[in-house]
């Protein structure tokens, strides 16, 4: 062997006791008699010996690492962390041999730090430490962005708990603790840092000289907990490993370790903050679309529905995953797709235009539409949003609007002139009364008095209808069996019944119980009820006037209040015909007022119940009224 290969093998052995001692475990030194074959193989056989095991080392940890991921990516979709870090510690405890471990997590909004301990049982913990403050090496190793490694657990413990908690005696009886902070991805921790960042700051460990202590305290967690409301905070959490006092002490090796995990665990967590931020987001984007009063709906370039909110269901009747990807004028009809695709076409908004809208069921919806572009970063069309306002109920108001004013001014005309119409009606009815004894014997000359008559009482009637329409009577309720103010109805349209040759059959239900009513204005209702059957129903039929119960939670039982139907055998009514036959002036009757079923209708109201009608043309009609054990209308 010549001096030079002399020289560079002694380098190489000298190389090998400097890598040895970088590692924790004792070794005889490598540099050997160079004349010594013997003891020379025995080295080189020592070398080989210890590169296998370390090669054994890496691949172990690898694929724990990679196993480590796999349970650590549990936390990019799950909603409960607590769960996932007791599974993640309990994992670390049994694959990579630590006796405890820990994992962490920042809970900004709270200001603490919260997750799991796993300990020498493998059971795993909740644990939450307040970060701002003084609170031991786990918030520490946060604050100061660095690992640390305790050999002195009790000088450095690892948090201070209360002597009640689970994990108190766990902590006391540490002896070393590696801590190993949760970094962000490197473009966060690479933006610059406020003038009053506590991150790395060593002057959070210790007051400087001269300052008072519990001010420096003071001051510090203000500042921390400026630090956890900032978006630049590079930490995610702290990652743990411990050992018990009276065991080897944790070395260099496993802090190394224990950084490797964290750089694994590091990218899930930081995801998982990101997967839940993006699900919060969309969670408050869709609270808002479906808390809006106003109907809206997204569409791309091409017309297709991207997004429906809660209103528009209701209004259209369209759930949103049945009209996603169909288009605007295939699902509501022409006038919109026109607008939409002029929105998309022009790239400017369409803004407030009145059209109709075709719903689930064919009906025309008359809406107050605006279509406005959406636009990328770049400012081009992607798309559009329109919002749309139901015009039904704003008709209706205005509808009803007119109608109030209509009656206002009905209101003042009758008590205007009720006195001029009434006076010289009661005058014309005595003279006439007294023509009638007169030609009593001439029965031609006694059909007509009879004809002025009625026409006479015609006129009193609509000018009482009139009164009943604008000056309502205030109620006076009692608890009445309603099965009286029906018979007190029936005898008054007796002869109405018979000289339309229609019958009248009750059919009360058992048990019914009394209901707070006005008797004489129910009395009214079922009369008007009654007469309108009679006139609707052919000769030689009946007319069914059935009582129930109305089943729901009243203070004195399981009934709501009760119910009556009045069903005849007629042509019945269209559906426009049902829609305004409470309305006042509406009238299928020649000669009609239009106001007894307006009247009969409020009546009901007031008494706090509803009056409905069921019925198709050629299937007869079935008014029914409900009244309540309580009711809530107002009985003015």
């Amino acid at each position: 062997m010549t001096d030079s290969n002399r020289d560079t093998l002694r380098s190489l052995l000298r190389r090998v006791d400097e890598v040895r001692g970088l590692s924790d475990r004792a070794a005889g030194s490598a540099v050997v008699a160079l004349d010594d074959p013997d003891a020379l193989v025995r080295t080189l056989a020592e070398l080989v010996e210890e590169l296998e095991r370390s090669h054994r080392r890496l691949i172990e940890t690898s694929v724990q690492l990679v196993s480590l991921r796999e349970v650590a990516g549990r936390l990019t979709t799950t909603a409960d962390v607590a769960e996932t870090t007791r599974t993640v510690t309990r994992y670390l405890r049994h694959a990579f041999g630590f006796e405890q471990v820990g994992l962490l997590l920042i809970d900004r909004e709270r200001g603490v730090l919260c997750g799991s301990w796993a300990g020498e049982e493998g059971n795993a913990e909740p644990l939450e430490l307040p970060l701002a403050g003084e609170h031991g090496s786990l918030a520490r190793a946060v604050w100061q962005h660095r690992s640390l490694l305790h050999h002195d657990c009790r000088r450095h413990p690892p948090a201070f708990l209360p002597t009640a908690h689970p994990l108190h005696q766990t902590f006391a009886a540490l002896g070393s603790l590696a801590c190993v902070p949760l970094q962000r991805s490197r473009s966060v921790r690479e933006e610059p840092a406020c003038g009053d960042c506590q991150i790395g700051d060593a002057s959070t460990v210790a007051p400087p000289a001269g300052c008072a202590t519990a001010d420096w305290r003071a001051r510090r967690e203000e500042a921390q907990r400026r630090c956890l409301a900032c978006e630049r905070l590079p930490s995610l959490g702290v990652i743990a490993a411990g050992r018990r006092a009276g065991l080897p002490a944790l070395t260099p090796s496993d802090t190394t370790l224990v950084e490797s995990i964290a750089l694994s665990v590091a990218p899930m967590v930081e995801n998982a903050r990101l997967f839940q931020a993006l699900r919060q987001s969309q969670r408050f984007q869709q609270h808002v679309l479906d808390g809006m009063l106003n109907s809206l709906l997204a569409v791309n370039l091409r017309g297709e529905l991207l997004g429906f909110n809660h209103a528009a269901e209701v209004l259209l009747g369209w759930p949103e995953r049945e009209v996603l990807g169909h288009g605007v004028g295939e699902l509501f009809g022409p006038d919109a797709q026109a607008l939409v695709r002029d929105t998309l076409a022009r790239g400017r908004d369409a803004g407030r235009q009145e059209i109709f809208l075709r719903a689930r069921d064919g009906q025309p919806v008359p809406v107050r539409l605006t279509v406005s572009p959406l636009r990328d970063d770049s400012g081009a069309v992607y798309g559009a949003v329109a919002t749309f306002l139901d015009l039904r109920p704003i008709h209706s108001a205005e509808e009803q609007a007119r109608q109030t004013d209509r009656l206002a001014a009905l209101g003042r005309f009758t008590s205007s002139v009720a006195h001029e119409i009434r006076n010289p009606l009661t005058g014309i009815g005595m003279g006439v009364q007294h023509l009638a004894r007169v030609v009593s014997g001439d029965e031609r000359q006694r059909q007509n008095v009879e004809f002025i008559l009625g026409e006479v009482r015609r006129l009193d009637r609509i000018v009482q209808e009139l009164f009943d329409v604008t000056h309502p009577r205030r109620l006076d309720l009692q608890p009445r069996p309603v099965e009286e103010a029906l018979q007190r109805a029936y005898r008054s349209v007796e002869a109405t019944l018979q000289a339309h040759d229609v019958a009248l059959q009750i059919v009360p239900a058992p048990a019914l119980p009394p209901v707070p009513l006005d008797p004489d204005q129910m009395q009214q209702v079922f009369i008007n009820l009654f007469k309108n059957a009679a006139e609707a129903s052919p000769p030689g039929t009946a007319i069914t006037v059935r009582t129930e119960v109305v089943p729901g939670r009243h203070a004195r039982g399981p009934v709501a209040g009760i119910a009556v139907t009045v069903t005849d055998l007629g042509s019945g009514m269209s559906e426009e015909t049902r829609r305004t036959l409470f309305e006042p002036f509406f009238t299928t009757k020649p000669g009609g007022t239009g106001l007894g079923l307006y009247v009969t209708h409020d009546i009901v109201k007031r008494h706090g119940g509803s009056l409905t009608v069921r019925s198709e043309p050629g299937h007869g009609a079935a008014f029914r009224v409900e009244l309540p054990l309580d009711p809530e209308g107002d009985p003015s």
